[in-house]
């Protein structure tokens, strides 16, 4: 019976640990210089209490000991209600995305081929042209699921 149990146990750990390497870390937004070196998850952990539109922000810098000639990033920026993507943008490194959003809580996921330090914030208000913006969207162009 210990032979069987042991079995079982050493079949199940062979087949789910190519899983364990999807696994993405999660951190909350705002985030500051997190190093990201596959991928990572930002997400709110508080509902906005307001009904104005937000702008969330996405930097991307180089990290320490990086070819800055193929520092790119592939930022995804989705509703957690899962109503709403918006993405996916490559963003080169130096460069901040912003993107407006509405009240409803939102998260952020970065995949990079080269390590990358990620910042993540949400201000209250409109876009400004001091943020070296990539890019500018409305939140009425979400695309929506059918």
């Amino acid at each position: 019976m210990k032979t069987i149990c042991f079995t079982l146990f050493f079949i199940l750990c062979v087949f789910t640990s190519p899983l364990l390497g999807q696994i993405r870390i999660s951190y909350p937004i705002p985030s500051f210089d997190v190093l990201v070196v596959n991928s990572a998850v930002f997400q709110e952990n508080t509902p906005s209490n307001t009904k104005a539109k937000r702008v969330i922000h996405v930097r991307i810098n180089v990290a320490q000991k990086t070819d800055t000639s193929t520092c790119i990033a592939e930022v995804l920026i989705y509703s957690l209600d899962h109503q709403s993507v918006l993405g996916t943008y490559n963003v080169e490194c130096g460069t901040t995305l912003s993107v407006e959003i509405d009240d409803r809580e939102w998260g952020v996921s970065v995949t990079s081929k080269t390590p990358v330090d990620v910042s993540v914030w949400i201000d209250q208000g409109f876009l400004n042209k001091e943020n070296n913006l990539t890019f500018q969207i409305k939140a009425d162009d979400f695309c929506k699921p059918d």
